[in-house]
């Protein structure tokens, strides 16, 4: 029995699976970043094999989204949340108890399934229970829980594993999807639709929004990446100690926890998707020009240079998924979600192992900011030429 169209299970109880899910799906590949120190000292990996253990995660996720994506259809939210769930816990528990690095693919796989699932998963949960009008500020509720894990990671992981060691602090995060999991079941309604209802699979969704969204994302996704090596940045090229470095990560999931809801109703209120990304592009690239010049002036354009990276590239993504839920629809939601996801973390995995290996190679993060802002810059002007290019025929993009 599929559930009605728009019927919200209740509003506390949604949004607690729509951030619970999002923090859980996407925290893997931020918090060994965050950990990465502790992962060089113990395992005696290079900064390269860290990079290639976040891409290994994003890569997969990236690959497996368009599938995730069309089984979400399928499946409905409930289904494909709770896939999620169950992903995430044991990509947390198996890279906690692995003997040796390379045995840490095994869950960094199974949780990139999770990550894959994620957004089309949540994204599906709003086009089903939520009304036209309410949706901006549940997907960026949904949206700031990526940075609300990221926030509480970077506040606590680094702490938690000086004190108890980095894989038993892993291993505790994982109470927060087998908690997610429960909560999904008891105040969910059943939602999978009927064999007659499920949409056809096989047909495009490679629509001018739906390329446009996915190539964007790709764009900054890569230039995005440096937030990855934003602790290691703060230690190695600002002098700062661990805690503070994680802490460094913390204030960028705090900050994009309130940026997000924001630029998502305000989204949805202007109906201006294509002008909101084209000034969160903008934004990113002076994000990281003042996080380049925190070198040579100070540790407190570090600090100026994280908010800014809160507000701007750590962000976009609840304007991006709003305007895909907008532009699929109800019973396309997850596959036209799962498309731009294969966007952006191609975009996402590819830049972390190269931007890590240029710091290796060169002993200097100048080229991580000079990467970085070549895709920002490409991806402001491509988000400018859908302004152009749509203002006439397309008011809402």
């Amino acid at each position: 029995m599929t559930a009605s169209p728009h019927t919200t299970p209740s509003r506390i109880g949604l949004g607690t699976v729509l951030v619970t899910a999002m923090a859980s799906a996407t925290y893997l590949a931020a918090g060994l970043g965050v950990i990465a120190t502790f992962l060089l000292d113990d395992l005696g990996i290079s900064r390269t094999q860290v990079g290639a253990l976040i891409s290994g995660t994003i890569i997969v996720a990236a690959v497996a989204s368009p599938l995730a994506g069309g089984l979400t259809d399928n499946l409905g939210g409930k289904g494909a949340v709770s896939v999620v769930y169950v992903a995430s816990a044991f990509g947390f528990v198996g890279v906690a108890i692995s003997p040796h690095y390379w045995v840490m693919f095994i869950p960094v796989v199974a949780a990139a399934i999770g990550q894959a699932a994620a957004n089309p998963a949540t994204n599906k949960l709003i086009a089903l229970h939520a009304p036209p009008g309410r949706r901006g500020i549940l997907t960026g509720i949904k949206q700031s829980g990526v940075q609300a894990g990221i926030f509480l990671g970077g506040a606590l992981v680094p702490a938690a594993a000086l004190a108890f060691g980095w894989r038993l602090t892993l291993a505790l995060v994982a109470v927060v999807p087998i908690a997610g999991l429960v909560v999904a079941w008891l105040v969910l309604p059943t939602d999978r639709p009927s064999v007659e209802e499920r949409p056809d699979v096989t047909g495009t969704m490679l629509t001018p929004a739906i390329m446009f969204l996915a190539v964007y994302g790709g764009l900054m996704g890569f230039g995005a990446a440096y937030t990855f090596l934003i602790p290691l940045f703060a230690e190695e090229a600002l002098g700062l100690s661990e805690t503070v470095a994680g802490f460094s990560a913390g204030v960028v999931g705090l900050t994009a926890l309130f940026a997000r809801i924001t630029w998502a109703r305000v989204a949805e209120k202007t109906d201006r998707f294509g002008l909101t990304l084209f000034l969160l592009a903008l934004g990113s690239m002076g994000a990281t020009a003042v996080l380049m010049s925190a070198t040579s002036v100070g540790v407190s354009l570090l600090w100026l240079g994280v908010v800014m990276t809160g507000l701007s590239s750590s962000s976009w993504n609840s304007v991006a998924m709003l305007a895909v839920i907008h532009h699929a629809g109800d019973a396309r939601a997850g596959r036209g979600s799962g498309i731009v996801m294969l966007g952006f973390l191609v975009g996402l995995g590819v830049a972390p192992p190269i931007m890590g290996w240029t710091v290796d190679e060169f002993g200097t993060y100048l080229w991580v900011w000079v990467m970085a802002m070549v895709a920002l810059v490409l991806a402001a002007g491509l988000s400018a030429w859908w302004v152009f290019m749509y203002r006439k025929t397309r008011p809402a993009d």
